[in-house]
């Protein structure tokens, strides 16, 4: 053996992969180190495995992949390919192993003669089986999502009060095996206490509550802090109302806040039967669910106030730097009145009637402040100019509708702005002034009264409207509503409307746009 020949040896047997030279009638030519020792030859038994059929040392009985492995094998040999690979198992008893066997022609001679080689994948295998078993829980964890979280949303979708959304969700938990009850709170300021509003599972005795000021208790603190809390097991520690509704199977918490953007309703807090039963996937599903469930008490509540007939009116003031139009008010010394907010496709837009300041001191002046993205002076008069402002979102008007509550009027005088706000009789008044104070420590509570906004507008607005339509308009907004036509899916076509007036589908359709032009020109001018 020439020193080439050795060198060529002794590289081979450095290397981590099991290397056979075979070859064409399959018997062993050569082996290096790492395949004797795998084989359980040793170090020193090249003699033995040289001479060594491969083809008739392999058992293929019952073992699908050494019957691949031989077949690729003889392609390679014959030549019909130069290149064979094969993954596959060899598992010990003591642990699970994959190799790559890799089969490849020696192209500096034509006596059919193979490398084979067997590389060790398994940290490969493993990482790949961990991932599928990761996809596989995210699988599962989707079929929950659409499942419990679908099935949620479809109940609360069709819900026409906070009350049927909170008792819809508390009741759809408990049907699932591993929770055992869940109860949605509300803060009650009167009392500094965090009262149940709806129970799945349990109802809670009378009276029962959780001070706020416990600030160690779960709920309490999810509700205060607007995080979730989880990984709260021992329940006899807390407040006894926890194991009231919880009873004696429960054996952990989780608190989840039910949070709109700025607007809190309160808390949902939900208690498994196992300590391990909430984990990181079905906190996920939990947490869904509760942003399901605030965004579907977000829209109860911005309908309730667009359809009581009694209303709270409150009027606030706001005297420090803030909002932008409070700030332009008090540097031109000049007098805004609010006109209402557009939302479209271009963004949003408030407007204001400007007194006392010409347009171009006030555009400029509104280019400057950073919460105003753009200005525009739509109209002039008299001592009065009319300007939109392009924003991000409205300031405080945002922020209130977010608690269901609607700003009819904005005026502000030097220093001050004076906003009214309509919000449904029964709503907590308190939390809505404290939550607008975080962000506007000035406001102050100038006034509040109820009022009924009922029978007077409705029927002034029905006046309004059936003296602006025409007798055909009226007859085709009438029958296109009670036929089903503004439906989805439509009950009845365009065509079939027109049918039963005995006119064109085009006449039709255009005593109804005219038709809703004049309603909408009811709702919306003044």
């Amino acid at each position: 053996m020439n020193q080439l020949d050795t060198l060529a040896r002794v590289t081979l047997d450095t290397l981590p992969l099991n290397v056979a030279v075979l070859d064409q009638d399959g018997t062993i030519l050569f082996t290096n180190r790492a395949w004797r020792e795998f084989a359980g030859a040793g170090p020193a038994a090249d003699r033995d495995m040289v001479g060594v059929n491969y083809f008739g040392a392999t058992d293929t009985e019952g073992d699908e992949h050494a019957s691949a492995a031989l077949e690729g094998l003889r392609t390679v040999i014959d030549g019909d390919q130069g290149l064979f690979t094969l993954e596959y198992p060899c598992h010990s008893p003591d642990e699970k192993r994959w190799f790559l066997m890799r089969a490849t022609r020696l192209h500096d001679t034509d006596q059919g003669r193979v490398v084979v080689a067997h590389i060790d994948i398994t940290d490969r295998k493993l990482a790949e089986l961990r991932v599928e078993r990761q996809r596989r829980d995210l699988e599962r964890l989707t079929d929950r999502l659409h499942g419990l979280v679908g099935d949620v949303m479809e109940s609360v979708l069709h819900a026409r009060t906070r009350e049927e959304i909170e008792s819809t969700v508390c009741g759809r938990l408990v049907d699932v095996p591993q929770y055992v009850s869940a109860w949605v709170g509300r803060s009650d300021l009167r009392t500094d206490e965090v009262v149940p509003a709806a129970c799945g599972g349990r109802d809670p005795p009378a009276d029962a509550s959780i001070p706020l000021d416990d600030e160690d208790d779960p709920t309490v603190r999810a509700l205060s802090t607007g995080a979730v809390v989880d990984g709260v097991t021992d329940l006899d520690a807390l407040a006894p109302l926890h194991r009231a509704i919880a009873g004696d199977d429960a054996g952990a918490l989780v608190a989840l806040p039910l949070t709109y953007g700025d607007a809190s309703y309160g808390v949902l807090t939900v208690y498994a039967a196992d300590d391990d039963a909430i984990d990181d996937r079905e906190l996920a599903v939990l947490e869904a669910l509760a942003r399901v469930t605030s965004t579907a008490i977000n829209a109860v509540e911005g309908r309730r106030i667009l359809t009581a007939d009694e209303v709270v009116e409150l009027e606030l003031a706001i005297s420090e730097e803030g909002p932008f139009y409070r700030d332009l008010a008090a540097a031109l010394e000049c007098n805004l009145t609010y006109e209402g907010t557009i939302y479209d496709d271009e963004g949003v837009r408030m407007l204001f009637v400007a007194d006392g300041v010409d347009p171009e001191t006030l555009e400029a002046a509104g280019r400057e402040h950073e919460a105003v993205d753009a200005v525009s002076v739509l109209g002039k008069g008299e001592g009065s100019t009319v300007v939109e402002f392009g924003v991000e979102e409205p300031p405080v008007v945002a922020l209130l509708a977010d608690q269901g509550a609607e700003t009819t009027a904005i005026e502000v005088d030097g220093r001050t702005a004076t906003l009214t706000v309509e919000l449904p009789v029964g709503t907590d008044t308190r939390a809505v002034i404290d939550q607008l104070g975080e962000q506007y420590p000035s406001v102050e509570l100038r006034a509040r009264r109820e009022r009924d906004r009922s029978e007077r507008t409705r029927r002034e607005l029905v006046a309004d409207i059936e003296e602006r339509l025409t007798d055909r308009q009226r007859l085709a907004l009438q029958k296109a509503y009670l036929g089903g036509f503004f439906d989805w899916p439509r009950e009845t076509s365009g065509e079939e409307v027109a049918a039963s007036m005995d006119i064109s589908p085009s006449t039709f359709h255009q005593h109804l746009r005219t038709a809703e032009r004049k309603v909408l020109a009811s709702l919306f001018e003044e």
